[in-house]
C-alpha cells in the first residue's frame, strides 16, 4: 500500500469515506485492494459502450463526461474535479454499458475500488462497509440533483435562458453572486448544448 500512503491525506478527505477514522480507512484500502491510475491529459478514463466494474475517485484533475451525438457533435454532460467520482451510475447497473466517454482534461489521478467489493459486506462484517455503502448512496443522491439541474438548463427554449438558469444554478450551488465558471466558451457551449 505504500503507493496509496503518498496520496492518503487526500483519500482520507473524500466524500466516500466521510466518517472512517484512519484505522478503518486503512483497512477498507487494503480490503478492497484499492489503487493508483494515473491519466494523462486527453486520454480515455471510460468509453461508450465500456462495461463497468469499478468505481473510480479522482484525487486531482478533472474529467469531462461527453457523449458524442448521432450526428458527431459533442455534449458535455458535466465536468469532474477533485474528490468526485465516475461511473457510479453505470457500476451498479449490471449489464449496463457506459453511454458516455469519461476524459481527462488535464493529467488526473484516480483511486480505483472494486464496485463488487465495496458493496459485498466483508467475512467480518465490519462497520466500515456500512458507512461506505451509505455514503456512496449518499454521493448518487447529490448526482442525480445535478443531474435533475442539467435538464433543467437545457430544457430552456432559448440559450439566454439556458445561460440565466445555468448561472442561476452554479450561484445558489456556490452560495454567492460571484464565481468562476469553468467552462472556456466552447465547452460551455458544449455543455448548454447549443451552437456557440
Amino acid at each position: 500500500m505504500e503507493r496509496l500512503e503518498k496520496y492518503y491525506n487526500q483519500i482520507k478527505n473524500s466524500p466516500v469515506f466521510y466518517g472512517m477514522n484512519d484505522e478503518e480507512l486503512r483497512g477498507l484500502l487494503e480490503c478492497f485492494n484499492a489503487r493508483i491510475r494515473r491519466y494523462e491529459k486527453d486520454e480515455m478514463i471510460i468509453r461508450q459502450g465500456d462495461m463497468i466494474a469499478n468505481i473510480y475517485l479522482i484525487l486531482d484533475g478533472e474529467v469531462n463526461i461527453e457523449k458524442d451525438s448521432y450526428w458527431g457533435r459533442r455534449i458535455i454532460i458535466s465536468r469532474l474535479s477533485r474528490n468526485d467520482n465516475l461511473a457510479l451510475s453505470f457500476v451498479g447497473s449490471k449489464d449496463v454499458e457506459s453511454s458516455v466517454d469519461a476524459i481527462a482534461i488535464k493529467d488526473t489521478l484516480v483511486l480505483v475500488l472494486s464496485y463488487e467489493k465495496c458493496t459485498s459486506m466483508c467475512q467480518n462484517a465490519c462497520t466500515r462497509h456500512k458507512v461506505l455503502i451509505n455514503n456512496l448512496f449518499q454521493i448518487l443522491s447529490k448526482e442525480n440533483i445535478e443531474l435533475i439541474q442539467k435538464i433543467e438548463n437545457v430544457s430552456q427554449k432559448t440559450i439566454r435562458d439556458k445561460l440565466l438558469t445555468y448561472l442561476s444554478n452554479e450561484a445558489q450551488k456556490r452560495h454567492s453572486n460571484s464565481f468562476d465558471i469553468h467552462f472556456n466558451r466552447q465547452d460551455l457551449a458544449d455543455y448548454l448544448n447549443v451552437d456557440r
